[in-house]
C-alpha cells in the first residue's frame, strides 16, 4: 500500500497548514480521501497523483467544506462513487456506507468507522493498524466538538485498536498514536474538570464559561471554543452533573 498526502493551499485559523488529502494506492488502484475544496491548483495537484493509476473510489470523513466539496465532481470526472456517511450538512455521497463495511482498493479492505462527535456524520477510514481520521484526530490541535458524549466514547474507540500510524485531516503523520490519543482523553477530561469547577461559583452562560477557561484565547477562535465548552455542557447535563436555568448554567 502506497499513500500519498496532497495538502490543500488553505492554510488559515481553522484548518492550520491546510486540508489533508490522500491518494491511497493498492496494486495500481486508488482511493482519494477527502479531496476537499474546489481550488483549481489542489485539484489538477490530485489528478497528477492519480495519472498512472485507476481510481476507483472518493472517500469522505465528514461534510465539511474544506474537506467534502470536490468530492461529487471527481467522482463524476472518474466516473466512481463517492463514499461518505450520506447526505448530511449538504453533502450527498453517492455511495453511503456504515460503520463495519468495506471498500476494497487493490488487494487491500478499507473498513468503515463511524466516528462521531466532531460532527454526527465524521467517519474514521482504516487499513489494519493504519487509520485515515480527518478532523476526528488533528495533529498538533484538538478539534472543535459537536457531541461531546459521542466524542469520548470515539476516542476510547480508536484508542482499543491500538492502531500504529495516524493520517490525520490537518497537519503531519502521526506516529504516536497512542500517545496523541491519551493526549486527547486526558485533555477532555481536564477540561471538562474546569467547566465544572467554574460551575461551583455562580450560573454562568457558556460564553462566559469560555472566557474564564480560555483565557488567552484568539478572538476568532471564541466562537469554536463556545461550541466545544456547551457540548461539554450537553454532555454534564445529560449526566446529572450540571443543569440550565435562566440564569444560566450551574451545578445542580
Amino acid at each position: 500500500m502506497r499513500i500519498t498526502r496532497i495538502l490543500a493551499p488553505n492554510a488559515g485559523p481553522f484548518t492550520g497548514p491546510g486540508t489533508n488529502s490522500y491518494v491511497v494506492e493498492s496494486s495500481g488502484h486508488a482511493v482519494i480521501i477527502d479531496p476537499g475544496p474546489m481550488i483549481g491548483s489542489h485539484l489538477g495537484a490530485i489528478r497528477d497523483a492519480v495519472a498512472a493509476l485507476r481510481v476507483v473510489g472518493i472517500l469522505v470523513t465528514h461534510h465539511h467544506q474544506d474537506h467534502a466539496p470536490a468530492a461529487n465532481p471527481l467522482a463524476a470526472e472518474f466516473s466512481v462513487p463517492s463514499y461518505g456517511f450520506g447526505n448530511f450538512g449538504g453533502f450527498q455521497a453517492i455511495s453511503p456506507v456504515a460503520d463495519g463495511e468495506g471498500i476494497h482498493v487493490g488487494t487491500k479492505m478499507i473498513e468503515v468507522l463511524h466516528t462521531p462527535g466532531h460532527t454526527p456524520d465524521s467517519l474514521t477510514f482504516a487499513v489494519g493498524s493504519v487509520l485515515f481520521t480527518g478532523d476526528t484526530i488533528k495533529a498538533g490541535s484538538t478539534v472543535v466538538v459537536d457531541d461531546m458524549a459521542a466524542y469520548m466514547a470515539t476516542l476510547d474507540r480508536l484508542a482499543a485498536r491500538a492502531p500504529e500510524i495516524i493520517y490525520p485531516g490537518h497537519g503531519d503523520r502521526i506516529d504516536d498514536p497512542a500517545a496523541v490519543l491519551a493526549d486527547y482523553i486526558a485533555h477532555r477530561r481536564a477540561r471538562e474538570e474546569q467547566v465544572l469547577g467554574v460551575l461551583e461559583r455562580e450560573p454562568r452562560s457558556a460564553e462566559a464559561i469560555v472566557a474564564l477557561v480560555y483565557p488567552e484565547l484568539e478572538r476568532a477562535l471564541m466562537p469554536l471554543a463556545t461550541q466545544s465548552t456547551t457540548a461539554h455542557l450537553h454532555k454534564l447535563a445529560a449526566e446529572g452533573r450540571a443543569t440550565r436555568s435562566d440564569d444560566g448554567w450551574s451545578r445542580p
